[in-house]
């Protein structure tokens, strides 16, 4: 066997794709590969589109786990999961499901795209179309992800592209999924390049080569377009309190103590906003009106304290934004996307009998409750929009915030879970994806890294790593203007369904008129 044909072989190709489509997501330095990453898995695509059936589905399947275990590795950095009694036999068996299972269940779904391709191969084998038909495969593959209980749309194709911040800025017109179907559009063209004749071959580089120096050039045009808005002054702490000293029988306590001492050795007198981690309250409070030690600090300070607190409703305990002024707690925001595993157990009926030991996950006895609006909050004359934590991965919730009026979004999570993995970056990702496409500056006060402050371009102006203890003390700005992300929300993926729709309906009418002649 020659060189050459080991690595024409189907299942070397959709590996070495998988591989170097993955690597971006953890170093980001190689955002690049992603434009040309995806080629392999294109050209298995077209080529072996006219394979029977089941070819399709293996295809697919082996290419979306080896994508998704490279990417979702980092789970491993969750043992050992003895800050929630689990012993190393248990942590082993409950980080192991997570990787691979997580990793299977959205292989699976990348069977989609092979099918699709399988069916639409029948109709016309154009490069092109087909190539189309797998971009919208992949897309729909990447939307099933955000759906259920099991709601997890983690990886997305353009993350490892946040800091190239000149090349995403067309998330401000199609959002992220825009970006991702660039990036495969591009990838697709370039396959149907290598495998045209002369003259199609030159066309098909030409447009990827355009369509990617277009996005480069809008990309620098916007973020050298300068943006006027009301400044505002603010401060995040973060502690780096560990997730055994937070959940001790006096982590209320050790949190207030490490939050109070680093706010006042960094405070200074023109700060307007000062900002604590998601649940920098480990405390379960039944009424937030209760948090006196906060009220007298704000008061101290002169300053409202943003505070991630965990409070106990009627309903059920809720994860929430809590901003306290000298006048006690005034405006609350309650966590609308809850995290699988974490904070409820999604199936419980189901899962829990299967598989009791995840039952031992939640931080607190029973399932967090989320809540159903933005809830903008009144700082010093400009309006502020929350998420916390898991919900930056949601592009909607953060458009939905901006279209109820946030001028400025804030971000609290606790991400010590993470530890010093990959996912501590690509986190921090989805928050640079949020800010470019709503146009808004983004602060993320995190527990133990990593906070920053990103302006409205996705640029990081400044930041606190992982592990590190200290203040950000910055200025960001109110803005009015709304992108055109933010008026339409995520138009592209109906539009290029839209297109192939109406391209394989135009071939099959075609067909239907040759056989009637």
């Amino acid at each position: 066997m020659t060189v050459k044909s080991f690595f024409q072989k189907t299942f070397i190709l959709l590996f070495i794709s998988a591989l170097l489509s993955a690597l971006p997501l953890t170093f980001s330095s190689l955002f690049l590969l992603s434009w040309v990453s995806f080629v392999p898995l294109f050209y298995v695509i077209i080529k072996a589109s006219g394979d029977k059936l089941h070819y399709a589905f293996g295809r697919g399947f082996l290419f979306g786990f080896l994508y998704h275990a490279c990417i979702y590795y980092w789970f491993i950095w969750f043992y050992p999961l003895d800050y929630v009694n689990l012993t190393n036999g248990a942590s082993i068996a409950v980080v192991a499901l997570a990787w691979f299972g997580i990793s299977i269940v959205h292989g699976v779904l990348w069977c989609i795209p092979f099918v699709c391709c399988h069916f639409a191969r029948k109709i016309s084998s154009n490069k092109m179309l087909l190539s189309l038909v797998a971009i919208v495969g992949i897309i729909a593959a990447q939307r099933i992800t955000a759906i259920g209980e099991l709601s997890f749309p983690w990886a997305r194709i353009s993350l490892g592209q946040y800091k190239a911040t000149a090349l995403i800025q067309t998330a401000s017109i199609w959002g992220a999924e825009g970006v991702d179907i660039l990036i495969l559009l591009i990838n697709a063209l370039i396959t149907v390049a290598l495998l045209s004749k002369a003259k199609r071959r030159i066309v098909a580089f030409t447009v990827a080569a355009v369509l990617f120096c277009s996005n480069l050039c809008f990309g620098i045009v916007r973020i050298n377009t300068a943006t006027i808005g009301q400044d505002l002054k603010i401060m995040t702490v973060q502690a780096s309190v560990t997730q055994d000293e937070k959940w001790d029988s006096k982590g209320d306590k050790i949190c207030l103590e490490a939050y109070s001492s680093l706010t006042k050795d960094n405070f200074t007198d023109d700060v307007d906003l000062i900002m604590w981690p998601e649940s920098a309250v480990p405390k379960i409070y039944k009424n937030a009106s209760a948090l006196k030690d906060y009220k007298k600090l704000s008061k101290e300070l002169d300053t409202p304290i943003l505070a991630g607190i965990i409070l106990k409703t009627a309903a059920g305990n809720t994860n929430n934004a809590v901003l306290v002024t000298s006048e006690g707690a005034q405006e609350i925001y309650n966590k609308r996307q809850m995290v699988p595993f974490g904070e409820y157990m999604p199936y419980k009926a189901f899962l829990s009998k299967v598989f009791p030991v995840l039952t031992e996950l939640n931080i607190i006895e029973d399932d967090y409750i989320g809540g159903n609006s933005a809830e903008i909050m009144s700082v010093n004359g400009g309006r502020l929009g929350n998420i916390i934590c898991f919900e930056s991965i949601y592009p909607q919730l953060t458009r939905q915030s901006t279209l109820d009026g946030a001028q400025l979004m804030i971000e609290l999570t606790n991400d010590s879970w993470l530890k010093d993995s990959p996912a501590m970056y690509q986190h921090l990702a989805h928050g640079v994806f949020r800010s470019v496409e709503n146009g808004r500056y983004l602060i993320r006060s995190a527990n133990s890294g990593i906070s920053a402050v990103i302006d409205n371009h996705g640029n990081i102006k400044s930041v606190l790593n992982i592990n590190e203890t200290g203040a950000i003390t910055d200025t960001v700005q109110y803005i009015d203007e709304q992108t055109i992300y933010t008026k339409t929300g995520d138009t592209v993926f109906p539009i290029c369904c839209a297109t192939v729709l109406i391209w394989l309906a135009i071939l099959i009418v075609k067909k239907i008129k040759t056989v009637n002649k």
